[in-house]
């Protein structure tokens, strides 16, 4: 189901024995029984979408979808409550999402509800090949069940728990593919350790491009297995061949584990990214995106492993993740609008980061950005701004 609408909730006044002297309305308060009812409520439904909802009542609850979309009881009157109308990013009229910021709604209390409709097919990786066993390679078989889901609106890709996925460098690339399709993630996806799966060097190791509507979820972990990177790198540039021992092995361009690039409302929620080569998630010129009970872990001295990075993406929510690594916990690149980070662990790492901007004297701009409820441990900084020399 998907519905636009709306609404503006006028306020009918509730009166208690205890608050009788408040303001009602032109009916008697008797009449008006002590259950007060939600305005508006979704019960187990799928793929709802609800768009620029008005408040007038400073303390009801105008929406309710069990589980999601939970307002703040403080948050003022006269406000928007969920998602902007399409159309508002760059360059356009920006105040229904910038007052969603300001007042610190709660945008999706567990797990977004909108653009993730039922599967309507399941695809296993098993059926089409994969091994399973940590030593066979299994990437033809990731390709294949990708082309099959590709074809199938809101699909399923299941990647089986108690099971080792050794996948090589993978693009799983749109935009002819159908749209809101799911990456079941329950097993486990490790990278190749081997300097003949890299080449000369690649920038990233899975790949989500140009696709609408995509999710990766479940209890799953992506290893990234970096640490053949790590070595004698602290010294060097990022792009410097590796020297000693490890020279004979990995390149010295590192990959970043997952990025998404060019995609429109893309999900990560519930999977562990661990020991990344290099950053753990990026998102690359993409909108709408969530990012909720994820975890990024490498240890605090592997370089260069920013948990998550953004950069030209805008309609960010990050919440509810734990993120430790040997860099930011959150990188937010030039080119990023309407970022909310809030209720995440960061550390050990270098805490939030805008920035570097402006390298080269080119012009960066950010905006929209809101921090809050962040606990660091062991962190470098917490938020700080960084910005190269003119």
């Amino acid at each position: 189901m998907s519905l636009t609408m709306v609404l503006k909730a006028f306020e009918a006044v509730w009166v208690d024995k205890a608050s009788l002297m408040d303001k009602v309305t032109s009916e008697p308060s008797e009449k008006m029984p002590s259950t007060k009812p939600t305005a508006l409520r979704f019960y187990g439904s799928t793929g709802v979408t609800v768009t620029s909802i008005y408040n007038n009542s400073k303390h009801a609850q105008v929406l309710r979808q069990d589980k999601y979309w939970r307002q703040s009881k403080t948050a003022p009157a006269e406000t928007v409550f969920l998602q902007k109308e399409k159309g508002y990013g760059v360059g356009h009229d920006q105040s229904r999402f910038s007052k969603f910021v300001d007042y610190h709604y709660i945008w999706a209390d567990e797990t977004m509800a909108t653009n993730q409709g039922q599967s309507s097919a399941t695809f296993n990786v098993y059926d089409y090949g994969a091994k399973g066993d940590g030593h066979t390679d299994d990437t033809k078989a990731f390709e294949a069940v990708w082309a099959a889901a590709c074809k199938v609106e809101a699909s399923t890709i299941v990647v089986p728990s108690g099971s080792t996925f050794l996948v090589q460098p993978v693009s799983f690339s749109g935009p002819n593919c159908a749209e809101n399709i799911i990456f079941q993630l329950d097993g486990k996806i490790i990278a190749p350790t081997s300097a003949g799966a890299w080449g000369s060097g690649l920038l990233q190791w899975i790949e989500f491009t140009k696709l609408k509507g995509i999710t990766i979820r479940g209890k799953g972990v992506i290893d990234g297995q970096g640490s053949a990177w790590w070595h004698e790198l602290p010294t060097l540039s990022p792009n410097s061949e590796v020297t000693g021992e490890l020279s004979k092995k990995m390149p010295g361009t590192k990959p970043t584990a997952v990025r998404f690039y060019g995609s429109t409302n893309v999900t990560v929620t519930g999977i562990t990214i661990q020991n990344s080569p290099q950053t753990h998630l990026k998102f690359d010129d993409c909108t709408s995106v969530q990012v909720s009970g994820f975890t990024a872990a490498s240890p605090a001295n592997s370089p260069h492993t920013d948990g998550i990075h953004l950069q030209n993406s805008r309609d960010v929510l990050i919440y509810s993740t734990d993120l430790a690594c040997g860099d930011d916990c959150v990188s937010i690149q030039t080119g990023c609008s309407n970022v909310y980070i809030h209720n995440v662990n960061c550390g050990p790492g270098h805490g939030i980061s805008i920035g570097g901007l402006g390298k080269d004297n080119t012009k960066a701009c950010v905006s929209n950005v809101n921090v809050r409820d962040v606990a660091m441990q062991n962190t470098l900084t917490g938020v700080r701004i960084k910005t190269w020399q003119a």
